[in-house]
């Protein structure tokens, strides 16, 4: 069949794109096999020379970007208990006495005034019972570089704190209730204390309270609210240099 001028010169554009493209295409084809080839040659090369692997020869010395310490045993964050030191032991600086509990307790106690020859007929026995509290710290400057360890593997710091003491005893007089009066049967009126036997009162008051708050169960409260307290203290100091860790709190030896 005879084609026109017209037609001939649009078959020869034609072809003229299809080899374009195929020229195009091989040259594309061709770039990403040296590619391959390349990268290949420079990988073999690099691995032979021990510049790079896979895995660290030495993880015991392995560091983190950004990070000047290495880790006793070297977990994805570089962090070692030193690193945690000075938030840790700044904390006494700001607070070295913490406290951690305070207990409202009460005692029964009488007050005896002899009458006449302190012969029981004269004599005023008055029964009350005295109120007061406790305070309780714990002492910060008794936490040390040794009370701090770190687990990697769980990402916790461990704190040991001692436990708690009793600091302060406050004797309230306004809560004091007054009982009965047992009077001999020649006493009469009611017990009046001069300002030196208030004085007295007051301190065998203190004194009283004072073996109540330091019994086993007031103690055991004040260790829970220790640990709860230290806890609170030292997780956002904790946290400021590392997000990830996690703080224990137990009492020391």
């Amino acid at each position: 069949m005879n084609m026109t001028e017209e037609e001939q010169k649009q078959l020869a554009s034609l072809v003229e794109k299809a080899a374009e493209k195929g020229v195009k295409h091989a040259s594309h084809t061709n770039q990403i096999r040296m590619v391959l080839v390349t990268a290949a040659v420079c990988a073999a090369a690099v691995f032979a020379a021990g510049r790079i692997s896979l895995f660290p020869k030495n993880p015991e010395t392995s560091r983190v970007e950004d990070h000047d310490l290495t880790l006793d045993n070297h977990g994805p964050f570089g962090y070692k208990a030193a690193d945690f030191e000075d938030a840790v032991l700044g904390a006494a600086k700001q607070q070295q006495l913490l406290i951690v509990d305070e207990q409202e307790v009460s005692v029964p106690t009488t007050i005896t005034q002899a009458g006449l020859f302190s012969w029981d007929v004269f004599t005023k026995v008055q029964n009350e019972t005295i109120y007061g509290t406790g305070q309780y710290t714990i002492d910060l400057g008794k936490v040390t570089a040794s009370s701090i360890s770190l687990d990697e593997d769980t990402f916790t710091l461990t704190i040991a704190i001692p436990r708690a003491e009793l600091h302060q005893v406050t004797f309230d007089p306004a809560k004091t209730v007054i009982g009965d009066t047992e009077k001999g049967w020649l006493a009469f009126g009611e017990i009046q204390l001069t300002a030196e036997q208030t004085k007295a009162f007051e301190t065998e008051a203190t004194e009283k309270l004072t073996q109540r708050l330091r019994e086993q169960d007031c103690f055991e409260q004040a260790d829970r609210f220790a640990l709860l307290s230290a806890w609170e203290t030292y997780q956002p100091l904790v946290s400021q240099v590392s997000p990830a860790y996690k703080v224990n709190i137990v009492f020391q030896n």
